[in-house]
């Protein structure tokens, strides 16, 4: 018999075993993790196809794997041990897991990403985190909402504004919630599609120092234009933050700061005025609170925008770099096909200098 703990036995969740032809099998279809067995005899592919469709262990195996030799039997599982492809056990679903159904919509991709396959683990260390959005129009909810069904376990909301009727549908918002408060309607919302996240209206103010509700981190949905003077204190606390700012025909997103190691909101508007001399001007009239805005977020950039929004804040929480940390992505009608715009420090921008607790702070 193979010695168990030598060789793992249970394939990694979620991946796909395939047959391309006499004596090869192929271990998934993702480039940056497939595997190719070749050289096999024909009771090797059964055996190792017929794991692949089964969830038994592959010592476990169907009657033609004793009439594979034994020290073949390890060469294989060597193989697949060495390309990470099988695990000691089963990634269990944990109690702790926030997002619907404990999170198995999720698990086996996740456990593809993680060297020890545990994909609940990811899902578990998402349900002690907490993300707060402001700016609940459709892209902001419709980012509240992939991150309660990816499993964040706590969600801060503010938006007093009226829910609209040019909201309602995507990201979820009803008719019967128009006229109500953003924030109120989409707590409701969040707790209808994922009872175990604790989604909260808290007033914006109270994310920040001294108050006790800082969370790991913040998205700000804005209109037309940049405001630098809102993150301030965010910056000053350490806490990581990511902008999203919706446009004409457009929504930017980033960049993600991370105050003390990454550019920052000043930067980018330093960088843009650099280009324009006359872009601060431009800028200042844009954040005119008294100019008309139609306050409405076309349906394509909505939903591409909110779901790169959430996905740069899961990079973060799951203990990785997200791309917007030195990028913006521009997401245009009509394709909405996103597009990198690469983003550094600004010379005069005093953010890479950021020492000391409040850079610390927002370390994961």
């Amino acid at each position: 018999m193979v010695d168990a703990p030598l060789f793992p036995v249970r394939l990694r969740p979620g991946t796909i075993v395939l047959r391309r032809g006499p004596g090869e099998v192929q271990y998934g279809t993702d480039d940056r993790w497939s595997v190719l067995l070749s050289g096999l005899s024909e009771d090797e592919e059964t055996w190792l196809l017929d794991h692949g469709r089964s969830a038994r262990p592959l010592l476990h195996a169907p009657a033609e794997v004793r009439a594979i030799p034994l020290e073949r039997q390890r060469v294989i599982l060597r193989h697949l041990r060495e390309a990470l492809l099988v695990v000691g056990r089963a990634d269990d679903a944990r109690e702790d897991v926030a997002a619907p159904a404990r999170g198995a919509a999720d698990a086996a991709t996740l456990s593809l990403l993680r060297p020890d396959a545990a994909g609940h683990a990811t899902l578990s260390r998402r349900a002690s985190t907490s993300v707060a959005i402001e700016g609940l129009g459709r892209l902001g909810v419709g980012t509240a909402v992939v991150l309660a069904t990816a499993g964040v376990g706590t969600l801060l909301l503010d938006d007093v504004a009226p829910v609209q009727a040019t909201d309602v549908g995507l990201g979820g918002y009803r008719p019967r919630d128009v006229g109500m408060p953003r924030r109120e309607a989409a707590a409701r919302l969040l707790t209808d599609l994922a009872p175990q996240v604790q989604a909260r209206a808290v007033d914006a103010a109270r994310w920040v120092s001294p108050h006790g509700q800082r969370p790991d981190v913040v998205v700000v949905v804005e209109r037309r234009v940049l405001r630098p003077d809102r993150y301030g204190r965010l910056t000053g606390d350490g806490t990581p933050h990511l902008p999203v700012v919706v446009r004409e025909a457009d929504v930017v997103v980033g960049p993600f700061v991370r105050p003390g190691r990454t550019p920052c909101v000043r930067c980018v508007e330093g960088h843009r005025a650099d280009l324009d001399p006359q872009w601060p001007q431009l800028a200042d009239q844009l954040r005119d609170a008294q100019r008309e805005v139609l306050d409405v977020e076309e349906t394509t950039l909505a939903a591409v925008g909110s779901a790169i929004a959430a996905s740069q804040v899961l990079v973060h929480l799951d203990g990785l770099t997200p791309r917007t940390a030195t990028a913006c992505i521009e997401i245009a009608v009509p394709d909405a096909v996103p597009r990198l715009r690469e983003v550094v420090n600004h010379p005069r921008c005093g953010c890479s200098s950021l020492t000391g607790a409040a850079a610390m702070s927002g370390r994961r």
